[in-house]
C-alpha cells in the first residue's frame, strides 16, 4: 500500500536511471528549488560562451543554441514538475538530465579534458533518455522488461562505448552540431591503440542500441495499450512529442550504418535527430499540463454533480468514473467511532502493503472527513485525484453526503424501532395474554381441590406463571420502552428502581424532544448499564446524568467500577452500537476510562 504523498520536507536530487542515487542532497525543497533556479541562468551562460568561443566547432551558434535550450528547457521544467508533483521522481530526473546536457556541451571547450569529459556525458545522458520513457509516469521500471532493457544498456555502455571511448585517438559526438572543423581536440583518455577493438566496439554498440530502441518502443506502446484512462493520457502526450526521438533516432542509424545512404540524407536525417531531441523536456511538461487541465474539467463535472445532492453510492460511483478506477472504494469518517465506514455500512481500513492499492485520506485542517482506497497509479495523476478528493471535503462539509448518510443510518435505526414495536405487541398478544390466561386457570383449578398439598403445588406454580408474567412484561417494555411517554428522565428513573445495581438519576431538566432523540438516550444508557452490570465488577453503582445546553442534549453514564484502557480493548458489540446510534441522529460520543478507577460514556445529541 502506498499513501498518497504531498510536499516532501527533504528532497533527493540526482537520483538517475534507477540504480540508486548518486548525488543526494538533504536540504529543504524550498532551498533545493531555489538552488535549481539560480543554477539555470549561469550554467546557459557557461554552456553559450564555450560554444562561441569554441575553435573547432563547425556551427557554434546552433550549438550554442541548442545546447542552451536543453539545459534550461530540461532544468526549467523539471523544477515545474518538482513543484507541481513534490512526490514524483520526474521533476529531480528532469533536472538531472539538464546537468548532463549541459555537461555534453562541454564538446564546444577547447581544453582536450573538458571537451571530454563531454563526449562521455552523452553515455549517461542516453541512458537517462530512455529510463525517462520507460519509467514514466510512476517514477519505476515497469514492467520486468523495461528493468531489463535498462540492464542491456548498461551493459552496452560498459561494454561497447567505454573501449571505444578509450582506445580511439580522436572521440567525438553524434550529429551536426558536434562536428569539428578542421579536427576535433586530441583524446587525452586514450590509453593504447586498438583501431580493430573500436570498429568491433562501434558496430557492436549500433546494432544493440538498434535493437534496444525498438524493444523501448514495443515496451512503451504495450503500456500504452493497457494503461487506464488517466495514464493513458500522459503516455500519449509524451508519445506524441518527447518518444518521437526513439523512432526518429532508429531510423538515422540504420540508413547510415546499415542502408549506408548518401551523405546529404544522412545530414538530413541528423538534424531531425536534433530537433526530436529539443522536444523531448517538452513532452513531460505537455503531460503535466493536460493532467492539470483534466483535473479542472474532473473538478467542476462533480461539482456540477452535487447540485443533484447524490447518495453516497452514487457519488462513490462517479468518483470512480472521474478516476477510472472501478475497484475505487470511499468511506466518510465517523467521528463516534473514528473509523471509516463506505455507505453500505463496511468499515474501510488502510490497503496492506503488498496489495498495489493507495490510501487517500480527505482532511480538512487535520480532521479526517473521508478515505479513498485506489489504484496505486493514480498516485502518479495527483492533481485528478486531488480534484476528487477536494470535491468530496466540499459535499461532506455542505452536508451534500452528510446528511444522506445520518439519513441512512437513522432509516436503518427506525426499521429496527419499528420491529420492536412489533415484537412487543406480538408478545402482548400471545405470550403474554397466554400466560395471563393460564394463571387464571390454575387459580380457579385451585379453589376447586379438596387436598391441601395440591392447593400448594397449584400455588407454586402460580407464582412460577407470575414470575414469568412479570420477566415477559419486563422484556417488552425494555423492546420498547411506553415509559418515554414521560420523558426520558422518568423513563430510566423507573429502570434504576428496577436495577439490581445501584443506579442514580441526575436530570438537570432536559424536557421533552423528538422520539429518536429521547429513543437514542434511553437506549444508550440501558446500554452503558447493561455493560457495568458485566464488566464494573461487584460492589459497583452507576450515576446517570441528563443535561442540555446550546441546543445539545447530554448523557453521562459513570461507574466507579473496575474501567479499562479504550486503546488496549477491542471495541465489542456493545460499545459499537452506542457509537452507531448516537451517530444516527448526528451526535457524538466519547468514552473515558481508567482501569481501577471506572467508565464514563458521555454522548452529546443536537436536540
Amino acid at each position: 500500500m502506498r499513501p498518497l504523498a504531498g510536499s516532501t520536507a527533504q528532497a533527493a536530487v540526482g537520483d538517475v536511471i534507477g540504480v540508486g542515487p548518486l548525488v543526494r542532497a538533504r536540504v529543504s525543497a524550498t532551498t533545493a528549488h531555489l538552488l535549481v533556479a539560480g543554477a539555470i541562468l549561469p550554467m546557459v551562460a557557461v554552456t553559450v560562451w564555450l560554444a562561441l568561443t569554441s575553435e573547432h566547432l563547425a556551427r557554434p551558434v546552433a550549438a550554442a543554441s541548442y545546447w542552451a535550450f536543453l539545459t534550461a528547457a530540461s532544468m526549467g521544467i523539471g523544477l515545474y514538475w518538482w513543484m507541481r508533483r513534490p512526490a514524483s521522481r520526474f521533476g529531480p530526473l528532469l533536472i538531472a538530465f539538464g546537468i548532463l546536457a549541459w555537461v555534453v556541451s562541454w564538446q564546444a571547450a577547447n581544453s582536450p579534458l573538458a571537451f571530454a569529459i563531454g563526449v562521455l556525458a552523452e553515455a549517461p545522458a542516453f541512458l537517462l533518455t530512455f529510463y525517462l520513457f520507460l519509467a514514466f509516469p510512476m517514477g519505476r521500471l515497469e514492467p520486468r522488461a523495461a528493468r531489463w532493457l535498462m540492464g542491456a544498456l548498461w551493459l552496452v555502455v560498459v561494454a561497447f562505448f567505454l573501449p571505444w571511448a578509450l582506445f580511439s585517438p580522436v572521440i567525438a559526438g553524434a550529429g551536426p552540431l558536434t562536428r569539428c572543423a578542421p579536427a576535433c581536440p586530441e583524446n587525452v583518455l586514450q590509453v593504447a591503440s586498438a583501431p580493430t577493438v573500436v570498429e568491433v566496439a562501434g558496430k557492436a554498440e549500433t546494432y544493440a542500441l538498434l535493437a534496444i530502441t525498438v524493444a523501448v518502443l514495443v515496451v512503451y506502446l504495450a503500456r500504452l495499450r493497457t494503461a487506464s484512462r488517466p495514464q493513458r493520457r500522459s503516455l500519449a502526450a509524451v508519445a506524441v512529442t518527447s518518444l518521437l526521438l526513439l523512432p526518429v533516432y532508429f531510423v538515422y542509424n540504420f540508413a547510415t550504418w546499415i542502408l549506408k545512404l548518401e551523405p546529404a540524407t544522412l545530414d538530413t536525417l541528423a538534424w531531425a535527430v536534433v530537433v526530436t531531441r529539443a522536444l523531448l523536456p517538452l513532452g513531460f511538461l505537455l503531460a503535466l499540463l493536460q493532467a492539470e487541465r483534466f483535473a479542472a474539467r474532473a473538478l467542476r463535472t462533480l461539482l456540477e454533480l452535487l447540485a443533484a445532492r447524490p447518495t453516497p453510492e452514487r457519488w462513490r460511483d462517479k468518483i470512480a468514473s472521474v478516476l477510472d478506477d472501478r475497484s475505487l472504494r470511499l468511506a466518510y469518517h465517523d467521528p463516534a467511532t473514528g473509523r471509516f465506514r463506505e455507505p453500505d455500512g463496511a468499515e474501510l481500513t488502510p490497503p496492506p502493503a503488498a496489495a498495489s492499492l493507495a490510501w487517500v485520506p480527505v482532511d480538512r485542517d487535520g480532521r479526517p472527513v473521508a478515505a479513498m482506497v485506489l489504484d496505486e497509479t493514480l498516485a502518479e495523476d495527483p492533481e485528478l485525484v486531488h480534484a476528487a478528493a477536494s470535491a468530496t471535503l466540499l459535499a461532506v462539509e455542505n452536508g451534500h453526503l452528510e446528511g444522506e448518510l445520518l439519513a441512512s443510518r437513522a432509516r436503518i435505526l427506525q426499521a429496527g424501532d419499528a420491529e420492536r414495536r412489533r415484537i412487543e405487541r406480538d408478545l402482548h398478544d400471545s405470550a403474554q395474554q397466554r400466560l395471563v390466561a393460564l394463571r387464571i386457570h390454575l387459580t380457579l383449578t385451585g379453589e376447586q381441590l379438596d387436598r391441601s398439598e395440591e392447593r400448594a403445588m397449584l400455588e407454586r406454580l402460580g407464582a412460577e406463571v407470575d414470575d414469568a408474567i412479570d420477566e415477559l412484561r419486563t422484556i417488552a417494555h425494555g423492546i420498547y420502552p411506553h415509559l418515554l411517554s414521560g420523558g426520558v428522565g422518568a423513563a430510566l428513573a423507573e429502570v434504576a428502581r428496577r436495577s439490581a445495581m445501584p443506579v442514580s438519576v441526575q436530570d438537570a431538566g432536559i424536557g421533552r424532544h423528538p422520539e429518536a432523540v429521547e429513543m437514542t438516550i434511553y437506549f444508550c444508557c440501558l446500554e452503558c448499564l447493561q455493560n457495568a452490570a458485566k464488566h464494573a465488577g461487584a460492589g459497583a453503582a452507576v450515576t446517570i446524568r441528563l443535561s442540555e445546553a446550546d441546543g445539545h442534549v447530554c448523557f453521562c453514564v459513570d461507574d466507579d467500577g473496575a474501567g479499562f484502557d479504550p486503546g488496549a480493548v477491542e471495541r465489542g458489540a456493545g460499545l459499537t452500537n452506542l457509537a452507531d446510534r448516537v451517530a444516527a441522529v448526528g451526535g457524538t460520543l466519547r468514552i473515558d476510562a481508567v482501569p481501577g478507577r471506572g467508565t464514563r460514556i458521555t454522548g452529546n445529541l443536537p436536540a
